[in-house]
């Protein structure tokens, strides 16, 4: 069969007007971005070819060989091995994206084995052109699937070409054997991929975020919820170790291979803050710590919950200490406050005067913490009437304004509501909510700052917002906020904006805060422009 092959090509090469003596030539070339496009396509075969290919090139003992790989086509898209041998083809045109042609080529070992699917060499005189009598061919086809769980197959040539002189038959028994352990080094890297991308598939679709480190605590791999959680923490190659919140952590589970399990982090990314719970699990290899697992957990709603629930209690606890101290604190205080005023009203020396103002100062402290003790247990039904929004709030700042000029603070309006627009709510309570916040912007403010009002509907709520340029509040801070007794101030009660949420949430609206330290804060008061949403509704 080989003999009567070669001589029906060596036929039909002087057919086609083709010499002996001619230097063989491929003339045909793709261009360099279908020959990329073919070696994508090729990728992991000729991954796998170098890898083999090397490995038999040390199995031969230092034999200059040289490998070619092509595509179904013939289209030459690697080459490797002995670099003189890739050189002297190169100067016959025979090299990456050079197209092999039998009318170009003649008679070609590569061409006979992709078209009859068959292991086939040329051997010195077997070459139709003299120019490749010193040379042996040997090629052996291939057929291996397409990608990672394609249903066509990828086919093509892997050649081996040698000195005539060191010709024998065991190079193609090998190359035959290369072959077929590349179809199964294939098959099992598919597998493993396929294993890999389901895995993937399988932690990027969790709800709770992984992190792997590597045993000095490098960040070697996560999924986009880890990411999404604690995006400025996380990127590959990354020490988890410098982390804040998480370090110590790590270095406990790398360095001592001790679990750390069901701690809070709390995390604060553009106003938006994210509480996880989170656990490490170290990992272990023949005994070794090879690096430590972290499981994220976004527990954010749970813990408003929780928070919520504290508040609760205390309020709870509030409204008993209220409910029995109320009347017995108050009856007494309410004497001494007359006898106070009237002793004040008679004339007296300046400095007894000037300390029974400090007695009267005290005791209205005295007063309106028991007021807020009562507000606090059982705050007051909001008594709902129309209230013109931009006349009711000049109000309100005239009446802060000896309050902000004690502090060179100014104030500023920046209304978004049209003249004569109305709410509905309880003006009075509206008004304490509103001079609790002003008064705490005007103290976190520096003098000759600014502290602004505004307003805006949003659908169909009013949003009032004040806005200072002040100290602004930790992120800490902000979970603690509307908790009863919590307060920054030296002399504050930490009741003030526990009855403003209080006095908000009945009016079936909410408080929210956006603040950056150094920056300044926002606090935003939603409240429904109508009167149908509201707890309690009475006008």
């Amino acid at each position: 069969m080989t003999n009567n092959l070669l001589a029906e090509i060596r036929r039909r090469c002087i057919e086609n007007g083709m010499q002996p003596t001619d230097v063989p030539s491929p003339l045909t070339k793709v261009t360099e971005e279908h020959l990329q496009q073919q070696q994508r396509l090729y990728a992991d075969i000729l991954e796998v070819t170098e890898i083999f290919g090397e490995n038999t090139i040390k199995l031969l003992n230092g034999q200059m060989v040289l490998f070619l790989v092509t595509d179904d086509k013939g289209l030459v898209i690697d080459s490797f091995g002995d670099q003189i041998m890739k050189e002297n083809l190169s100067q016959l045109n025979i090299k990456e994206g050079s197209l092999l042609i039998e009318r170009e080529v003649g008679i070609c070992a590569t061409l006979i084995a992709l078209d009859k699917k068959i292991p086939f060499q040329t051997v010195g005189t077997d070459h139709f052109h003299l120019a490749l009598h010193d040379s042996a061919c040997h090629s052996v086809p291939f057929s291996f699937p397409d990608g990672y769980g394609g249903q066509g197959v990828l086919e093509g040539t892997i050649s081996l070409m040698t000195s005539v002189v060191e010709f024998s038959n065991y190079p193609l028994a090998m190359l035959v054997n290369m072959v077929e352990s590349m179809a199964r080094e294939l098959i099992l890297r598919r597998t493993n991929q396929r294993q890999l991308d389901l895995h993937h598939l399988m932690v990027n679709n969790l709800d709770t975020g992984i992190l792997l480190v590597d045993r000095k605590g490098f960040i070697v791999d996560y999924n986009k919820v880890a990411h999404n959680m604690i995006p400025d923490f996380i990127a590959i190659g990354r020490s988890s170790l410098h982390i804040t919140e998480l370090g110590p952590y790590f270095s406990e589970a790398i360095t001592n291979g001790l679990p750390q399990r069901d701690f809070e982090i709390h995390y604060n990314d553009k106003g938006v803050h994210t509480v996880c719970l989170v656990d490490i699990i170290p990992i272990f290899e023949k005994g070794n710590i090879e690096g430590a697992y972290a499981q994220f957990r976004d527990i954010t709603e749970r813990y408003y919950l929780e928070q919520q629930v504290i508040v609760s209690e205390k309020l709870s606890a509030i409204g008993k200490l209220a409910a029995g101290l109320a009347h017995e604190i108050r009856n007494p205080l309410t004497t001494i406050m007359g006898f106070v005023q009237i002793t004040r009203s008679r004339p007296l020396d300046p400095v007894t005067t000037r300390y029974l103002g400090y007695v009267h100062e005290e005791l209205e402290r005295v007063n309106n913490l028991v007021s807020d003790f009562v507000t606090m247990s059982k705050p007051s039904v909001p008594i709902i009437k129309p209230i013109e929004i931009n006349t009711f709030l000049d109000s309100v700042l005239r009446f802060m304004e000896g309050h902000a000029a004690l502090h060179d603070i100014r104030f500023a309006r920046d209304y978004y509501t049209a003249h004569g627009e109305i709410l509905l709510a309880d003006a009075a309570q509206i008004k304490q909510v509103l001079i609790n916040i002003l008064q705490n912007a005007v103290e976190a403010s520096e003098p000759k700052e600014i502290v602004t009002l505004k307003t805006r509907k949003l659908s169909n709520s009013l949003v009032i917002t004040v806005s200072d340029n002040g100290i602004g509040i930790s992120p800490e801070n902000l979970t603690k906020i509307q908790n009863p007794f919590f307060t920054t101030k030296d002399n504050g009660t930490g009741l003030g904006l526990s009855v403003s949420y209080r006095i908000i949430n009945n009016h079936n609206g909410e408080i929210t805060i956006d603040s950056r330290l150094g920056v300044g804060t926002d606090f935003n008061i939603h409240l429904p422009l109508t009167c149908d949403n509201i707890k309690e509704c009475s006008m």
